[in-house]
């Protein structure tokens, strides 16, 4: 029997354009029953909606549902969970619509009894591959299967028997992946704002939203005193934490445009963590490396500080402080569940050199061994994750996007749901669970309704129920006292890894951060921890080495250059102050040049000026300098001036180490003061003017002697005078003092002066 309930056509957008050969995508939206055992009713009915999603109309649409037989082989469910299985048992197409135009949804729901005429022939027990099976006939097209769904239905008895559980139920561990994607470009660091790359998580944490829902499912579903209460493991990313708790106090979000707006979800990130807090209470939580950074590459890099950056205290003291419960510090889930040699090492390092992880939850394929099992070389304890289960939750499990986008795709979550209820009941039927247990890992980024969810607890539960599966909680294996195996790193995962220049540069820029932390000392009077200050800005690099970018160089790149940006702006808060105008210095020495060093860090800071060689100047060294927390303080560089002019000087903030804070400033200086060269200049060219000086007298007075003796000489050749001629005294009248030929010193002249004329020569009228 077949009911076909048609509950309207409602048109829905087209996000992207489609193929005209995909026709129609089925979405499942209920499965009933999920698990067949005693009292179940005696038919499935599976319900969902059909939308047309090419650009003809689809006429005479109809379905059916198709059996094919039981899986008796690992490979056999593979396939069934990947491709489905080859039916043996079939009804009649039922008519869904007569038409349904493009873009149209179309809601059904079909029935199908478990025994009789047109049924799906069920006799045993048994993991039954189904087929939900839609047809179609495209306008202009021949009919033909527009769309499927296929899933595994466990069948623990047939109808109208009793159950028979298998001789040991496995026991089954169950994580719960809270994970989203990097959001937090800036913060929180005390004294500024937050900012958030989008606004999309408060939609993923609002009501209805992904992270919301799984949340409120898990809580609801299988709380702290149901079957599964202690079976389930949340594993959660504390960088997702972090940007929740920095949005509930407000929080600005960043524009195309390279400004910022409010962001809208702080009362949506409250009550989000009140639910996770609720959901997690009394139970197994795992943080998991901080942002969910690539381990791997990280090691392969040789980057052992950024691992344990990563995985340091920190991280499981925000998950205490946020949820109220002590994690577990000793379990690695490494991204798509693989680790190498290097990387293993440096994880399994004990404090305080290293993170201290003794367990390692990875795929079979990582390992050359059955688990639980002890890897060689560096003690870890590996356990496996199920590979079958696996690969029924996840969709792209072994596919290049495996940790990078959502998954299931929105809308086929009740299948994987579906299909992992009967891998577990493959499982344990079968007693091929590796080391008789079995540990569930859903995709990180997983993509599932509240009602998935719910699905998926509530078949564990009557698996549990049935004695088909034992809830455990996760184990905590003795490495001592497991065998040896090797890890095998897949060579396809090392292609999607983080690329080595983009972790080198993180690398780089993580230095500084380091640095900062060892240039700065609690101030106690605002009481901020240094790592309360530099935490955030390391956290901000490792978001450029997420999980989340494995496969996309590019959008790594971008977050590593975010990190470094958000790190600029933190150093430049501690600055020097550029002074007014320009500088005047005095004489050569005794001068200074004042200097202000601002820090709006909530810290003190430890500096050093940086200030190159400049010709002509000389600067003393003030050594380290202390700047208080939220302070500034002025200094007065000693300074030598060698010589006048104008000088320009560098001047920058480093820590002691070398690492530059703010940006360098430029000053302006004039200097009037004379150095040791002008000064011996000074003195030769002084010297020079006083001998040439010294040489020009001396010049003149051997021309007056030569004149003297000229005039004497030619006196004494002259004729005697006659009678009237008086003789000249050769010494004169008292009183009178001769001074020079024909001229007394009372200004009267003598007779020599008379009869002998003076030649003036060009040296004398040269001025003296």
């Amino acid at each position: 029997m077949i009911a076909v309930l048609l509950l309207g056509a409602v048109p829905v957008p087209q996000a992207t354009a489609q193929n005209d050969d995909q026709h129609a995508r089925l979405e499942v939206s209920k499965i009933t029953p999920s698990v067949v055992g005693a009292g179940a009713p005696p038919e499935v009915t599976v319900t969902g909606t059909l939308t047309n999603t090419s650009s003809r109309a689809i006429h005479d649409v109809e379905a059916r549902i198709q059996r094919g037989d039981p899986t008796t082989s690992e490979a056999a469910a593979q396939r069934a969970v990947r491709d489905g299985s080859r039916t043996v048992a079939e009804q009649n197409f039922t008519s869904i619509t007569g038409s349904i135009a493009p873009g149209q949804r179309v809601p059904f729901e079909l029935r199908i009894p478990f025994t009789g005429p047109n049924s799906l022939q069920v006799t045993s027990p048994g993991v039954y591959p189904l087929l939900v099976n839609v047809n179609g006939r495209p306008a202009g097209g021949a009919r033909a299967r527009i769309d499927e769904a296929h899933f595994l239905l466990p069948v623990l008895a047939a109808p109208g028997a009793a159950p028979a559980a298998p001789p040991k139920p496995a026991p089954t561990t169950m994580l719960v992946p809270i994970v989203d994607y990097p959001r937090l470009a800036r913060g929180p660091v005390p004294g500024s704002r937050p900012v958030l790359m989008d606004d999309l998580l408060s939609e993923s944490l609002a009501p209805g939203g992904r992270l919301y829902e799984l949340v409120r499912a898990v809580g609801e579903t299988a709380g702290p005193g149901s079957r599964l209460g202690n079976a389930l493991c949340f594993a959660i990313d504390p960088d997702l934490l972090a940007t929740v708790r920095a949005m509930q106090t407000g929080y600005l979000v960043r524009q195309p445009s390279g400004g910022t707006v409010e962001g809208i979800g702080a009362g949506t990130a409250r009550l989000w963590l009140s639910k996770l807090k609720e959901a997690t209470a009394g139970r197994c939580v795992i943080p998991l490396p901080y942002s969910d950074v690539d381990v791997v590459a990280l090691g392969r890099a040789g980057l052992p500080d950024v691992i344990r950056g990563a995985l340091d205290t920190s991280s499981r003291q925000l998950v205490q402080e946020t949820l109220g419960v002590e994690p577990r510090k000793d379990v690695l889930w490494p991204v798509e569940g693989t680790i190498d040699e290097p990387a293993a090492g440096q994880v399994a390092a004990q404090a305080p050199d290293g993170p201290g992880i003794t367990t390692a939850l990875l795929r079979p394929e990582a390992i050359s061994g059955p688990t639980p099992a002890r890897v060689r070389g560096s003690g870890l304890a590996a356990l496996s994750i199920d590979p079958l289960v696996a690969s029924a939750l996840d969709p792209l499990r072994d596919t290049t996007r495996e940790t990078t986008e959502l998954s299931p795709q929105t809308g086929d979550g009740v299948v994987a749901a579906q299909n992992a209820l009967g891998a577990l009941a493959f499982r344990a039927n079968t007693a091929s669970a590796p080391g008789g247990s079995v540990l569930v890992a859903p995709p990180r980024r997983w993509n599932v309704s509240g009602g998935d969810v719910r699905a998926l607890l509530t078949g564990m539960e009557q698996l549990a129920a049935a004695g088909v599966v034992q809830p455990t909680s996760l184990p905590e294996p003795d490495a001592s006292k497991l065998p040896e195996v090797d890890l095998s790193y897949p060579v396809d995962a090392a292609g999607r890894e983080i690329p080595r220049r983009v972790l080198n540069e993180l690398a780089a820029q993580n230095y500084r951060v380091g640095d900062l932390f060892r240039a700065a000392d609690r101030e106690p009077a605002v009481n901020v921890q240094e790592a309360d200050v530099t935490n955030p800005m390391r956290n901000a690099l490792l978001r450029g080495a997420s999980s989340a970018w494995r496969g996309n160089p590019d959008a790594a790149r971008y977050w590593v250059n975010a990190g470094r940006r958000a790190l600029d702006l933190e150093f430049s808060r501690v600055r020097l102050e550029e002074p007014n105008g320009k500088l005047t210095l005095g004489g050569e020495s005794d001068n200074y040049i004042p200097l202000t060093v601002a820090n709006d860090l909530p810290v003190t800071v430890s500096v050093v000026f940086r200030i190159p060689r400049t010709p002509g100047l000389e600067t003393k060294d003030l050594g380290v300098l202390r700047i208080p927390a939220q302070g500034r303080r002025s200094f007065f560089l000693p300074t030598t001036v060698h010589r006048s002019g104008q000088f320009t000087l560098d001047i920058s903030l480093a820590t002691p180490s070398g690492t530059e804070l703010g940006p360098p400033k430029r000053l302006r200086l004039e200097s009037g003061a004379y150095g040791p060269v002008i000064l011996v200049l000074t003195i030769i060219a002084a010297s020079l003017l006083i001998v040439l000086s010294a040489f020009r007298v001396y010049r003149r007075f051997r021309n007056r002697v030569r004149r003297v003796a000229a005039a004497n000489a030619a006196a004494a050749e002259q004729p005697d005078a006659g009678p009237q001629a008086t003789e000249q005294p050769e010494t004169g009248s008292p009183g009178t003092e001769q001074t020079e030929i024909g001229q007394t010193s009372n200004g009267q002249t003598g007779t020599e002066s008379q009869t002998t004329p003076l030649t003036t020569t060009e040296s004398d009228r040269s001025p003296g």
